[in-house]
């Protein structure tokens, strides 16, 4: 989609921003609240989604330098209603990071938008995206459901999605509170898992994402549990998974429980 206009809402950040962004965020985790990263080596090459829990502002933060790539790489999928309606917050967060606006109450419409926004994105950079499916901080620092419209970005992208989970950015900047305090946060890195959608019939497309939404929430509650020995959630194989979704989705219908258990 390189060249349809779309990109003109986003925010893309100027290099120098997103590299002084980047230094002090490294400052930051290293000095004042200690940062340690399970999992890194299972990134993929570039494209890929980071698909994480969210209970602070300092989340993307937390996620780009876990990642030890280049923030100028990263584009954020961030709530329309909260980055790009605030002049001051509009303002601020541009200067600094790559943000393409994505509406929390999962209208069609707007979704599509944001949906060309991220392919452009991909294609333009070669670059990354965050994505948190729970649409807004939790205030209890506990994951909430998903969100159905995550599933359009997991499986209509078609590049792999890294599930991850950070523990510790609540008690360092919960929401509504403005200054960070000092403290330890850990993010877990799980296996990438690549979406192959194999079915053209619009009919499952609903069911295909309600599946990969499913999925994903399963995979990131893994990693909420502390490892004993591996990682959480994780299974032993170092390949990266990939799943039909379409098969997926036919055996959610066909079982009671929607755990989607044992699909690797």
């Amino acid at each position: 989609m390189t060249g349809s206009g779309k990109a003109e809402g986003m925010f893309m950040a100027p290099a120098h921003g997103s590299a002084m962004f980047q230094a002090f965020c490294r400052g930051f985790f290293f000095c004042y609240c200690r940062l340690t990263v399970e999992g890194r080596d299972r990134l993929p090459a570039s494209p890929f989604i980071i698909c994480s829990n969210h209970t602070s502002h300092i989340d993307s933060a937390v996620l780009m330098t876990a990642s030890a790539r280049p923030f100028s790489t990263f584009a954020l999928l961030g709530a329309s209603d909260y980055f790009f309606d605030s002049r001051r917050v509009r303002f601020v967060v541009s200067r600094f990071m790559n943000v393409i606006p994505v509406d929390r109450h999962a209208q069609p419409k707007s979704l599509g938008r944001s949906l060309a926004m991220c392919d452009e994105f991909l294609q333009r950079t070669h670059g990354n995206l965050i994505l948190y499916p729970e649409g807004t901080r939790s205030s209890s620092g506990e994951m909430q459901a998903f969100k159905k419209g995550a599933g359009l970005f997991a499986v209509a992208l078609g590049v792999p999605v890294v599930p991850a989970y950070i523990e510790g950015a609540h008690k360092i900047l919960a929401k509504g509170k403005n200054l960070p305090r000092l403290g330890a946060v850990t993010v877990r890195f799980g296996e990438p898992v690549r979406f192959a959608s194999d079915s053209s019939d619009p009919l499952l497309a609903r069911a295909v994402r309600k599946a990969a939404v499913e999925l994903l929430e399963q995979r990131i509650r893994g990693l909420s549990r502390k490892p004993s020995g591996g990682l959480a959630g994780l299974p032993d194989e170092d390949q990266q998974t990939t799943i039909s979704v379409s098969t997926v989705a036919q055996q959610s219908q066909n079982t009671k429980s929607p755990r989607l258990s044992g699909m690797s």
